[in-house]
This record gives structure tokens, sequence and C-alpha cells, in this order.
């Protein structure tokens, strides 16, 4: 991944942390999402999205092993103290509250270990079962201005409380390098950038049955 930073004419070292900053980095969000420059098509990508326990994990997950994959982008968050900006919390999901049952499972493939202060994925345990319950009693939320297109649906402060409300809590989830982690896309779920020296590297995996 570094090597994929250092191919653009922005400067950027991987031995030379003064060059980690914004002025010498592609264009991303959240702290380290990359979607853009055909990323998704980059060979590490591929091979990521190819790799035996990957394939399999979806298959068993889907009863299934004839599967579209999504090409979606990667995540490489620079350590605490890199000068780069902090991001807001951002808890949303990823189905429309109007498909019912579980239409996608994310995933991203860890490059690199995720402890408690490393950064990385945050879910709001018990908030799946909530969502048609949350939707029918918010009817209101429905087309506001976080609705578009796409299966995303951003949640304020007071909506998150909601699901507090009723016993769901953030959970930080801490991996391995190499470990697969999947969710329900109707779960809320958010990232965090690291506080410690560490780095956040990751691939987005997304395969559905066909």
């Amino acid at each position: 991944m570094f090597q994929w930073l250092e191919s653009f004419p922005f400067g950027f070292d991987r031995n030379n942390r003064s060059t980690w900053n914004e002025n010498h980095l592609p264009t991303h969000i959240k702290g380290g999402m990359y979607h853009g420059y055909r990323v998704q098509h980059e060979n590490f990508v591929w091979e990521a999205r190819t790799e035996a326990g990957v394939i399999e994990a979806f298959a068993k997950l889907w009863g299934t092993d004839k599967l579209l994959v999504s090409f979606d982008g990667i995540n490489i968050t620079l350590p605490c103290g890199t000068a780069l900006p902090q991001t807001q919390p951002w808890p949303h999901i990823d189905q429309s509250p109007l498909r019912e049952g579980m239409q996608c499972v994310q995933g991203i493939l860890n490059f690199a270990p995720n402890g408690p202060q490393d950064g990385g994925l945050l879910v709001m345990k018990g908030s799946t079962k909530l969502m048609p319950a949350f939707f029918r009693t918010h009817s209101g939320t429905i087309g506001r201005e976080t609705w578009g297109p796409s299966d995303w649906f951003g949640f304020d402060e007071s909506e998150v409380k909601w699901f507090e409300e009723r016993g769901c809590e953030i959970h930080k989830v801490n991996a391995e390098a190499g470990d697969l982690i999947l969710w329900d896309s109707r779960t809320m779920h958010f990232n965090c950038v690291p506080s410690s020296q560490n780095l956040r590297a990751l691939v987005c995996e997304f395969s559905t049955p066909v």
C-alpha cells in the first residue's frame, strides 16, 4: 500500500514522516478511505479479493460459490500525530430501510493489526435487530438530507441515543493482520482513526450471490 501512495506525484515517502500529511497524499475521506484512482484494480487489491480464505468465507455465508464481487476501496490511515485532520464519528448503515432482510454483508481484510488505540471499525452491538423498529417509529427521517440514491443512511446524535437507550452499545473491533471482519450492512457502524503510532491498513471486501 505504501508503494501505491508513493506512485503519486505528491512526494509521499514511507521512510520520511515529514511527508505523512495532506499535501503529499491523494484525495481521500474519513481519515484514509480511498475510492478513486482505479485503486479497485490494483494488483494488491485483486490479490486480496481472490484470496482463497476470503472467497470461502463469503461462499459459506451465502451457501453458494456463485458470487458477485464489489469493486470497493481501501483504507490507509496514518498514525496519530501525522498532521492529518481528525474525523468525527459518522454512524451509518449501508442498506436502505426499504430493503427487507439481510441483503449485503460487508467485509474488511486487515493488512495491519488493530488494537484498542489503533483505529478501526466500531459497530453498534444490537442495532441490526432494532432497525425495522427505528424506521417504523422515525418515518420522518426517511428521505432527509443524508439519504441519497445509494444504500446509505446516516444517524445523528439523538438517533444514536435511541439505540443506546434500548441496550445497544458501541463496540470497537480489534483484529490482527490477515483477519477478515464481516458485518451485516444493517448494523450501525463507523470508523475511528488511530490515537497510537500504529498504521491502519485494509482492503474492503463485499461479495453477494449472483
